[in-house]
């Protein structure tokens, strides 16, 4: 699990294994270099899980309602013919490929 920290002084998240206060020496920020950090309660709260999508629209695991992925934001379906619904092996002078 990851806990997500903002840089007081310039606001850059970043995304560390333990959290700040099992750490001995404090963690710098990657953008201004100071380590002033808080914990980031918006990105804590969030469940990144529920968006997390596995179909074969990409060989890696992805959020839902990508380009090429085979789901909606929604969850539900897409179907070949749909508007919204791409596929990198189409072409239209071709067809289906």
């Amino acid at each position: 699990m990851a806990f997500n920290v903002r840089c007081r002084v310039c606001g850059a998240r970043r995304a560390l294994p333990k959290s700040l206060t099992e750490y001995v020496r404090k963690p710098a920020c990657r953008v201004c270099g100071r380590s002033n950090m808080r914990p980031d309660r918006y990105m804590n709260r969030r469940d990144t899980r529920a968006a997390r999508c596995d179909c074969a629209g990409y060989w890696f695991p992805h959020r839902r309602g990508s380009l090429y992925c085979f789901h909606r934001k929604d969850g539900t379906v897409r179907m070949f013919g749909d508007a919204d619904f791409a596929d990198r092996n189409y072409h239209p002078e071709l067809g289906w490929t």
